[in-house]
């Protein structure tokens, strides 16, 4: 488990990295525990056998223990062959004489010679078997009882210290590590904000500098910038073909809708079904026009070279002009809102003219598209606070909140288009020109149901009057002076 969540680190990166250092810390302070108890009951052990062998050559030189020899905690048997129990020596702190555990007499049969430690009541024992000479059967055997009980309660508490001293040391290591680990990842972070600051517009000039850069991340974005390198050359390629397909496409649609146009003036004898036929070449070669100008729109705005004017103009008669001109196409379905028509006052912003009309057209045409043959679109405008807000409100199925955004896309059509022909690109050309003009396009819900689309203007400061300049009095003949 602890090798799998290594393995997949999750979230912040940062929380990942202390998470598992407090984690690593923590498995160390475990095996250095374990390595401690285990250390522990080897010297036990050890100091028992050593205790054991000075006991059985004692015994084997002496043939028994000193009178006076007494040991704290031990006691000593020596068990002949028929089964008789002679006492060697006596714990000073314990009366009843303990008898052999059974156990251990299974084990010393096993060639086990040691065996615990062992509880018996509260206290824990260590106790040995040592055969005295030869081990023929029913050879005497040297047994030795050794209470541990304060040694193990020793190694308990200075665990019980060691673990509180290991927590707080986790503590103390998981607080440094957090500014040890902001500085380890700073780099990592300024080159995503690197990363972030290259646009459409620099992708052939900004490069991550590779020389400040920690050892680890100066491939990462060495491959960065070689990729932004592909990314340049594949971008200009798709900007000169789309520069170059729009250039050379301008002049055939103007001429096919000049020629239809001229034909349909000149025309005698036409039938009904053939000037119909030349409307429609005039009007689809229109589009195409238009959909040309705003594919050079969107390649200029990629390069950098779309220059708009902002000057004061007036919001109201752009709306007017924009009525007159789609009247006849209209049908009789595009009016002003009520309130729009009764205001008298007009609204100026700042931006350009020309270029907020073919905005504003854009949005009429898309909103005629999308209604129902019956619907209404109807054109309004207001003050809200320091801008011009111009609404296109329509009577369609309306833009679903988690289209909005992606319609201003380019190539984004939403889900309730259907069979209606489209390209994708109006409503983006309408957000492109809307931005470098300093405005903006919201997407909303009309009051009656259906689509608001509105336009968002700076609004533009009023004129300063200059006052006449004021002409020294003449001086009347006759007058005293």
């Amino acid at each position: 488990m602890f090798v799998s969540l290594l393995a997949r680190p999750r979230g912040s990166l940062r929380q990942w990295l202390l998470g598992a250092s407090v984690i690593a810390v923590l498995a160390g302070y475990g095996v250095l525990l374990m390595a401690y108890g285990w250390l522990a009951d080897l010297d036990r052990r050890e100091a028992h056998r050593q205790m054991a062998s000075q006991l059985l050559a004692l015994v084997q030189q002496q043939g028994a223990l000193p009178a006076e020899l007494s040991l704290s905690g031990v006691d000593a048997w020596i068990v002949e062959g028929s089964g008789a129990i002679r006492p060697l020596v006596r714990a000073l702190d314990r009366s009843p004489v303990l008898l052999p555990p059974p156990a251990l007499v299974r084990r010393q049969q096993r060639g086990v010679p040691l065996a615990g430690p062992w509880n018996y009541g509260e206290q824990s024992y260590l106790s040995s078997a040592t055969p005295l000479g030869s081990k023929p059967p029913g050879g005497r055997v040297l047994y030795v009882l050794q209470d541990v009980t304060l040694d193990i309660r020793r190694q308990q508490r200075n665990s019980l210290l060691l673990l509180i001293f290991a927590g707080v040391s986790t503590l103390v290591s998981s607080a440094l590590l957090r500014p040890v680990l902001d500085a380890g990842l700073r780099p990592l972070e300024d080159l995503s904000d690197r990363m972030e600051q290259i646009e459409t517009e620099t992708l052939g000039r900004k490069r991550l500098p590779l020389a400040p850069q920690p050892r680890e991340l100066q491939r990462i974005a060495a491959t960065f910038n070689d990729l932004l390198d592909r990314l340049a050359v594949s971008w200009e390629r798709q900007r000169a073909f789309v520069n170059a397909v729009s250039h050379e496409l301008r002049t055939p649609i103007t001429l096919v809708a000049g020629y239809a146009a001229r034909l349909q003036r000149r025309g005698i004898n036409l039938s009904a079904a053939e000037r119909e036929q030349l409307h429609l070449i005039e009007e689809e070669a229109a589009r195409m026009g238009r959909m040309v100008t705003d594919l050079l729109d969107i390649a200029r705005s990629d390069a950098g070279q779309l220059t708009l004017r902002r000057q004061r103009f007036d919001v109201a008669s752009a709306c007017l002009q924009v009525v007159d001109r789609l009247r006849p196409v209209a049908a009789g379905r595009l009016r002003l809102a009520p309130e729009a028509a009764e205001r008298e006052q007009a609204t100026h912003a700042v931006g350009d003219p020309e270029r907020f009309e073919q905005c504003l057209l854009n949005l009429v045409e898309n909103a005629l598209k999308y209604s129902p043959p019956t619907g209404l679109v109807q054109l309004a405008w207001e003050c809200c606070g320091d801008a011009v807000l111009v609404h296109v409100l329509d009577q369609g199925p309306g833009v679903p909140e988690e289209d909005r955004a992606r319609l201003l896309e380019r190539f984004q059509r939403g889900q309730g288009t259907g069979d209606v022909p489209g390209s994708g690109i109006g409503l983006a050309v309408v957000d492109t020109l809307m931005q470098a003009m300093g405005g903006r396009v919201d997407i909303g819900d009309a009051p009656g149901g259906g689509a608001d689309f509105r336009l968002l203007l700076p609004m533009a400061p009023e004129p300063e009057l200059k006052e006449p300049a004021r002409s020294a009095p003449r001086a009347v003949p006759g007058a005293p002076s």
